[in-house]
Protein backbone atom coordinates (compact mmCIF):
# COMPACT_ATOMS: atom_id res chain seq x y z
CA UNK A 1 0.00 0.00 0.00
CA UNK A 2 2.73 2.09 1.02
CA UNK A 3 4.87 1.74 -2.56
CA UNK A 4 1.25 2.30 -4.54
CA UNK A 5 1.54 5.94 -2.46
CA UNK A 6 4.99 6.35 -3.31
CA UNK A 7 4.17 5.37 -6.83
CA UNK A 8 1.16 7.58 -7.19
CA UNK A 9 2.93 10.64 -5.77
CA UNK A 10 5.64 10.38 -8.21
CA UNK A 11 3.17 10.16 -10.61
CA UNK A 12 1.56 13.18 -9.49
CA UNK A 13 4.92 15.32 -9.30
CA UNK A 14 5.74 14.30 -12.78
CA UNK A 15 2.64 15.72 -14.23
CA UNK A 16 3.32 18.87 -12.09
CA UNK A 17 7.04 18.84 -13.74
CA UNK A 18 5.39 18.19 -17.50
CA UNK A 19 2.52 21.14 -16.22
CA UNK A 20 4.92 23.88 -15.44
CA UNK A 21 7.46 23.08 -18.13
CA UNK A 22 4.81 23.59 -20.90
CA UNK A 23 3.32 26.24 -19.40
CA UNK A 24 7.05 27.90 -18.97
CA UNK A 25 8.31 27.17 -22.91
CA UNK A 26 4.30 28.35 -24.13
CA UNK A 27 5.02 31.56 -22.01
CA UNK A 28 8.61 32.35 -23.39
CA UNK A 29 6.88 31.38 -27.08
CA UNK A 30 4.07 34.29 -25.86
CA UNK A 31 6.36 36.83 -24.94
CA UNK A 32 8.34 35.68 -28.76
CA UNK A 33 5.16 36.68 -29.97
CA UNK A 34 4.88 39.82 -27.82
CA UNK A 35 8.62 41.17 -29.15
CA UNK A 36 7.38 39.86 -33.08
CA UNK A 37 4.53 42.39 -32.78
CA UNK A 38 6.74 45.17 -31.08
CA UNK A 39 9.16 44.44 -33.59
CA UNK A 40 6.92 45.06 -36.24
CA UNK A 41 5.19 48.07 -34.82
CA UNK A 42 8.85 49.65 -34.41
CA UNK A 43 10.13 48.51 -38.11
CA UNK A 44 6.53 50.09 -39.65
CA UNK A 45 6.33 52.91 -38.06
CA UNK A 46 10.26 53.79 -39.25
CA UNK A 47 9.43 52.91 -42.51
CA UNK A 48 6.61 55.03 -42.71
CA UNK A 49 8.63 57.97 -40.95
CA UNK A 50 11.46 57.54 -43.43
CA UNK A 51 9.40 57.28 -45.79
CA UNK A 52 7.24 60.62 -45.82
CA UNK A 53 9.45 62.56 -44.31
CA UNK A 54 13.06 61.31 -46.14
CA UNK A 55 11.78 59.69 -49.08
CA UNK A 56 14.31 57.15 -47.79
CA UNK A 57 11.97 53.58 -47.33
CA UNK A 58 13.64 50.50 -45.93
CA UNK A 59 13.68 48.01 -48.14
CA UNK A 60 12.28 44.83 -48.06
CA UNK A 61 9.58 45.60 -45.22
CA UNK A 62 6.45 44.29 -46.41
CA UNK A 63 8.46 41.05 -46.95
CA UNK A 64 9.95 41.30 -43.35
CA UNK A 65 6.74 41.68 -41.46
CA UNK A 66 4.99 38.98 -43.55
CA UNK A 67 8.12 36.19 -43.87
CA UNK A 68 9.20 36.43 -39.68
CA UNK A 69 6.91 39.78 -37.46
CA UNK A 70 3.21 37.92 -38.69
CA UNK A 71 4.46 34.25 -38.33
CA UNK A 72 5.64 34.63 -34.68
CA UNK A 73 2.71 36.71 -33.80
CA UNK A 74 0.17 34.02 -35.11
CA UNK A 75 1.85 30.88 -34.84
CA UNK A 76 4.10 31.47 -31.27
CA UNK A 77 1.10 32.31 -28.83
CA UNK A 78 -1.00 28.82 -29.71
CA UNK A 79 0.59 27.01 -26.98
CA UNK A 80 0.09 29.56 -24.26
CA UNK A 81 -3.70 29.93 -25.74
CA UNK A 82 -4.33 26.17 -24.79
CA UNK A 83 -2.16 25.91 -21.78
CA UNK A 84 -4.53 28.85 -20.49
CA UNK A 85 -7.55 26.94 -21.66
CA UNK A 86 -8.28 30.75 -23.71
CA UNK A 87 -9.36 29.31 -27.50
CA UNK A 88 -11.66 30.46 -29.74
CA UNK A 89 -14.57 28.48 -28.41
CA UNK A 90 -18.43 29.04 -29.50
CA UNK A 91 -20.42 27.86 -26.10
CA UNK A 92 -23.97 28.45 -27.73
CA UNK A 93 -25.44 24.55 -26.87
CA UNK A 94 -22.54 23.54 -24.62
CA UNK A 95 -23.43 25.86 -21.72
CA UNK A 96 -27.15 24.06 -21.50
CA UNK A 97 -25.83 20.75 -21.40
CA UNK A 98 -25.47 18.04 -18.07
CA UNK A 99 -22.37 17.94 -16.47
CA UNK A 100 -22.19 14.29 -18.31
CA UNK A 101 -22.35 15.64 -21.59
CA UNK A 102 -20.05 18.63 -21.96
CA UNK A 103 -17.15 15.81 -20.47
CA UNK A 104 -17.11 13.39 -23.88
CA UNK A 105 -17.23 17.37 -25.60
CA UNK A 106 -14.19 18.55 -24.11
CA UNK A 107 -12.60 14.70 -24.89
CA UNK A 108 -13.85 14.78 -28.07
CA UNK A 109 -12.97 19.06 -28.67
CA UNK A 110 -9.45 18.58 -27.46
CA UNK A 111 -9.09 15.17 -29.52
CA UNK A 112 -10.06 16.78 -32.73
CA UNK A 113 -7.82 20.05 -31.91
CA UNK A 114 -4.65 17.86 -31.12
CA UNK A 115 -5.35 16.06 -34.64
CA UNK A 116 -5.34 19.57 -36.31
CA UNK A 117 -2.52 21.02 -34.95
CA UNK A 118 -0.57 17.40 -35.32
CA UNK A 119 -1.72 17.90 -38.96
CA UNK A 120 -0.50 21.01 -39.51
CA UNK A 121 2.57 20.86 -37.13
CA UNK A 122 3.68 17.66 -39.90
CA UNK A 123 2.87 19.39 -42.74
CA UNK A 124 4.59 22.93 -41.37
CA UNK A 125 8.03 20.53 -40.79
CA UNK A 126 8.21 19.12 -44.19
CA UNK A 127 7.83 23.10 -45.92
CA UNK A 128 10.15 24.23 -43.30
CA UNK A 129 12.58 21.18 -43.92
CA UNK A 130 12.05 21.86 -48.06
CA UNK A 131 12.76 25.84 -47.28
CA UNK A 132 15.97 24.73 -45.80
CA UNK A 133 16.92 22.34 -48.18
CA UNK A 134 16.36 25.30 -51.06
CA UNK A 135 17.43 28.19 -48.71
CA UNK A 136 14.42 30.02 -49.87
CA UNK A 137 14.24 33.68 -50.13
CA UNK A 138 12.13 36.42 -51.47
CA UNK A 139 13.31 38.47 -53.97
CA UNK A 140 12.39 42.47 -53.96
CA UNK A 141 14.83 45.34 -53.51
CA UNK A 142 16.68 43.28 -51.12
CA UNK A 143 16.60 39.62 -51.16
CA UNK A 144 15.12 38.64 -47.53
CA UNK A 145 16.05 34.88 -46.66
CA UNK A 146 12.79 33.09 -45.12
CA UNK A 147 13.67 30.20 -44.49
CA UNK A 148 14.30 30.04 -40.87
CA UNK A 149 11.12 31.71 -40.26
CA UNK A 150 9.10 28.65 -41.52
CA UNK A 151 10.00 26.93 -38.34
CA UNK A 152 8.57 29.28 -36.48
CA UNK A 153 4.87 27.38 -37.46
CA UNK A 154 6.21 24.52 -36.26
CA UNK A 155 7.78 25.04 -33.13
CA UNK A 156 4.44 26.77 -31.91
CA UNK A 157 2.01 23.88 -33.44
CA UNK A 158 4.20 21.64 -31.54
CA UNK A 159 4.23 22.93 -28.42
CA UNK A 160 0.59 23.35 -28.73
CA UNK A 161 0.04 19.79 -29.66
CA UNK A 162 2.00 19.29 -26.17
CA UNK A 163 -0.66 21.30 -24.23
CA UNK A 164 -3.39 19.41 -25.87
CA UNK A 165 -1.81 16.25 -24.35
CA UNK A 166 -1.87 17.60 -21.07
CA UNK A 167 -5.41 18.69 -21.61
CA UNK A 168 -5.97 15.10 -22.68
CA UNK A 169 -4.64 14.13 -19.81
CA UNK A 170 -6.56 15.47 -17.27
CA UNK A 171 -9.83 14.87 -19.20
CA UNK A 172 -9.46 11.32 -19.42
CA UNK A 173 -8.63 11.17 -15.18
CA UNK A 174 -11.94 13.22 -14.74
CA UNK A 175 -10.45 16.60 -14.25
CA UNK A 176 -11.93 19.54 -16.01
CA UNK A 177 -9.86 21.72 -18.82
CA UNK A 178 -10.03 24.46 -20.96
CA UNK A 179 -12.35 26.50 -19.59
CA UNK A 180 -11.14 29.59 -18.26
CA UNK A 181 -7.56 28.17 -17.65
CA UNK A 182 -7.79 25.26 -14.94
CA UNK A 183 -5.37 23.48 -17.81
CA UNK A 184 -2.26 24.51 -16.37
CA UNK A 185 -1.12 26.86 -13.62
CA UNK A 186 -0.93 30.11 -14.33
CA UNK A 187 2.32 31.80 -15.84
Amino acid sequence: MASDLKRALEHLRLRAAVRRSCATLAGWLAHGAGLSLVLMMLHVTLDVLLKYFFKLPIPGTAEVVAAYYMIGVVFLPLAYIEVHGRPIMVELFYDRLPQRLQAPLDVLGSALSLGFYAFLAWQSTKMACAALESGEYIDGLWRVVVWPSRFLIPSGLLLACAAMLLRLAVLLQGGRAGHGGDCAEPL
